[in-house]
């Protein structure tokens, strides 16, 4: 994905993915270099509608960097990937990193409880 041309993206498609991730746009503007602004106006264009492709461009390589490392409903992995290394997603400060360690015990995922999500699991 990260060969794709900026203006041959899908905006709604991104909007998604972004979901999938479960961060909000505040935090993922700040981590792709945006405004809120500019990420909202982004992921409303509609099909056939033009687009900043500079803000696509951004928002891709966020996608496909974030997605590779992180739980998300697109990957059906519900804990980020072992000894990732990654940026606290929406600070300001790209810096400092997190390491993650698999075995740790994660929090349940958008409100819902832990017998919920180990039952997800188990499917």
């Amino acid at each position: 994905m990260a060969n794709e041309i900026p203006t041959e993206r899908q905006p709604k498609g991104d909007h998604n993915r972004r979901l999938a991730l479960g961060i909000d746009p505040d935090a993922f503007a700040a981590e792709a270099g945006v405004t809120t602004e500019q990420l909202r106006d982004y992921e409303r264009t509609s099909i056939d509608h033009r687009f900043d492709p500079e803000v696509a461009r951004r928002v891709g390589e966020t996608l496909d960097r974030l997605e590779a490392v992180l739980p998300n409903f697109e990957t059906t992995r519900s804990k980020p990937v072992a000894g990732a290394s990654v940026s606290l997603v929406g600070k300001t400060d790209t810096a400092a990193e997190v390491q993650y360690d698999a075995n740790q015990e994660q929090a349940p995922r958008y409100g819902t409880s832990g017998e919920i999500d180990a039952e997800r699991t188990r499917k």
